[in-house]
């Protein structure tokens, strides 16, 4: 009896979870003894998609994510699995604060906020980023009654929620800016369901938002540093990639190849490249943002396109300095600042990466980084890189004394590239999960689906490659 066809899986788009899915796919085929080849085409010169890890001299520059958050073990679970176990680092035990840009100051964040919500009464009583008002109408979130959202609603925007319990201050000076750095987005009109589901849970049981965040929290005992809430390599976030590139056999990876269009022919599709080349598969995963998977099924699916259209995105860049230490003039003693909206400042945020992470610049050196961009400033991400480099150098000097030039910079654009879960946002990824079974064995992933951060693409794109061998002939 002759061994069964190998399955073939073609993947348009090399990013983490196009990755991920075909690392997985193949390992779970070796070890159910099926027969599985994978394609990645990837439409760049290198994979990974945001994730970007660039050495200059002993700098190690990241220019897209630097981290995950270490309460979604998916992330660290696959850097194991790939022998990069012992290059897991945390953060900065001394530094684990982050400041707030409050006029032309930077005022600590106050001790007890926890995904952008207050734990803690004390902080915020002290704190000159709330008004008296501010502060009073924190006081009636223990006495009022419980205030559910609008009858009927299944979702609500993660601003009017907190603004329901602990009014919308607190979501001008905290949530807003602490979401913004992750979605680059507007707190009152993303999705408090698709963005901070655990905060949901918390705000459904009843009764103060404050006492039962403080309750979903690890207790500290006095004197304890607070544990670290994000994990990166010690080589940056790159070595991921270069990990599960290597791990795939050859030939598997290419780069500077784009799928333009899928067909279906008989039981089986057809990837057409951007340079006429027809590759025909039993399995199709479109591992890239919403609007290009439209673009790409668009011929095959009208309907499913304008579904995949639907979802929002939005454009960021960041930028990098490096300066040698005593060009600074203040200590570095938190892992940045994020910026309110209110402030009316052209960047969302700062990371003081030499002091966020280990190993990340030379002893007599540091490394910031500013971010750019976000809904209603896409613009500022397309800026000439002399522009943005300025514009940023503006922002940064004038709430941190930096004298003379940067030892060196670096502009990294993520152009339509982060996902915009807005109201309903579930909604329309259910809806596009059922127009998908009107074709077998077309799959779509990525950020925009189950969550942005890479536990969340790493879990998904885990689940779909292993799915996909299982469904493969022994």
């Amino acid at each position: 009896m002759s061994a069964p066809k190998p399955q073939h899986t073609v993947i348009l788009g090399g990013g983490l979870s196009g990755l991920v899915t075909a690392w997985s796919l193949l390992q779970r085929a070796a070890q159910r003894g099926a027969s599985a080849t994978v394609t990645i085409l990837e439409r760049s010169e290198r994979p990974g998609g945001n994730l970007v890890t660039e050495r200059v001299g002993d700098f190690v520059v990241d220019g897209g994510p630097d981290s995950w958050v270490a309460s979604k073990p998916a992330a660290a679970t696959l850097c194991r699995d790939l022998g990069l176990g012992s290059s897991l680092i945390e953060t900065i035990p001394e530094n684990r604060r982050i400041y707030i840009a409050h006029g032309a100051q930077l005022v600590r964040m106050p001790d007890g906020v926890v995904l952008g919500v207050p734990t803690r009464l004390r902080p915020m009583l002290g704190t000159p980023l709330l008004s008296w008002r501010a502060k009073a109408r924190l006081l009636l979130d223990r006495a009022l009654p419980w205030r559910p959202a609008k009858q009927g609603s299944t979702d609500e925007a993660l601003g009017a929620m907190v603004a329901r319990h602990l009014g919308r201050e607190v979501v001008s000076a905290f949530t807003e800016p602490l979401l913004a750095g992750i979605y680059a987005g507007d707190a009152w009109n993303l999705s408090a369901q698709s963005t901070f589901p655990a905060l949901v849970d918390v705000a459904s049981r009843g009764g103060s938002l404050m006492v039962n965040a403080r309750a979903a929290v690890p207790r500290r005992f006095p004197g304890q540093s607070p544990p670290s809430a994000f994990v990166s390599l010690r080589d940056g976030v790159g070595s991921l990639v270069d990990a599960l590139v290597a791990a795939l056999p050859p030939g598997t990876l290419r780069t500077a190849t784009a799928g333009e269009s899928v067909a279906r022919e008989g039981e089986r599709y057809v990837v057409t490249t951007a340079e006429g080349e027809r590759i025909t598969a039993d399995q199709v995963v479109l591992a890239m943002p919403m609007h290009r998977a439209a673009k790409v099924l668009r011929p095959l699916d009208a309907a499913l396109a304008g579904r995949l259209d639907e979802p929002g995105w939005s454009s960021a860049a960041t930028v990098f300095f490096a300066f040698p230490k005593k060009a600074v003039g203040r200590s570095l003693d938190a892992t940045g600042f994020v910026v309110p909206r209110r402030e009316g400042r052209r960047i969302l945020a700062s990371t003081w990466v030499s002091s966020k992470w280990p190993g990340r610049a030379p002893g007599d050196a540091v490394l910031l980084r500013a971010f750019v961009g976000g809904l209603g400033h896409e613009d500022r991400a397309s800026l000439p890189e002399a522009d943005l480099v300025a514009l940023c150098r503006e922002e940064l000097g004038s709430l941190l004394p930096l004298r003379g030039d940067p030892l060196f910079t670096r502009v990294y654009r993520f152009l339509g590239t982060s996902p915009q879960p807005t109201i309903g946002h579930a909604s329309r990824v259910s809806a596009i999960r059922d127009a998908l079974r009107n074709h077998p064995r077309l799959v779509t992933i990525g950020a925009a689906y189950d969550g942005v951060g890479i536990p969340d693409v790493v879990a998904l794109a885990r689940r779909t490659g292993e799915r996909i061998a299982d469904e493969a002939p022994l």
